[in-house]
């Protein structure tokens, strides 16, 4: 069986270490895993990519055939991503600067908002929408995640994205109990 994540959005949003640290969450796991990055060449704000392949055998085509789910932190990113989905795959989407998404399974949170008004720092958004995929992502657990984190970051920085990260978990814990995609949709915009 094979699993498919992507996160997308601007350079500079910390999008490729996420997905480092989900693969290498993946991999504390037992799981075969591929990671890939794709990123333009500016500093930031320019497209960024980062992708993540779960297995239980070997990986023998480490490209996304169809995403499970997709993070998209901007409109472009949306936009350019959506065509890849599987039909039962599932957007999660940063609802200030996403206005518009043409998929029937979609989670819109404020993700940029909640970073800067609960954690007065944009940069954890990568954290905080990790923390939303997780309890979406069978092949990774909360626990191997926050080692994954632990190990990747210098321990100045890690205390601030272990709690934004655990803050994305209890929200995707929220949304995950049962809630209908539409009511999400309206409920997460307070």
């Amino acid at each position: 069986m094979r699993y498919e994540v992507r996160l997308a959005g601007a350079g500079g949003q910390g999008l490729v270490l996420a997905g480092i640290i989900l693969a290498e969450a993946g991999l504390m796991e037992g799981h075969h895993v591929v990671h890939s990055q794709n990123y333009g060449p500016e500093a930031r704000g320019g497209n960024s990519v980062s992708e993540i392949i779960f297995s239980d055998e070997p990986i023998d085509y480490p490209k996304a055939l169809g995403l499970d789910i997709l993070v998209a932190l901007n409109q472009r990113a949306c936009n350019e991503n959506m065509s890849c989905m599987k039909d039962d795959g599932m957007a999660i989407v940063d609802s200030t600067p996403v206005k518009k998404c043409l998929w029937g399974k979609v989670l819109r949170i404020p993700l940029q908002r909640e970073a800067e008004n609960t954690f007065q720092d944009s940069r954890v958004i990568n954290m905080l929408s990790l923390g939303v995929v997780t309890p979406f992502c069978s092949w990774v657990t909360e626990n191997s995640v926050k080692c994954a984190i632990k190990q990747r970051m210098p321990e100045r920085l890690a205390e601030r994205n272990l709690k934004a990260y655990s803050a994305g978990v209890a929200t995707g814990l929220e949304l995950l109990k049962g809630t209908t995609f539409h009511e999400m949709e309206d409920a997460i915009e307070v």
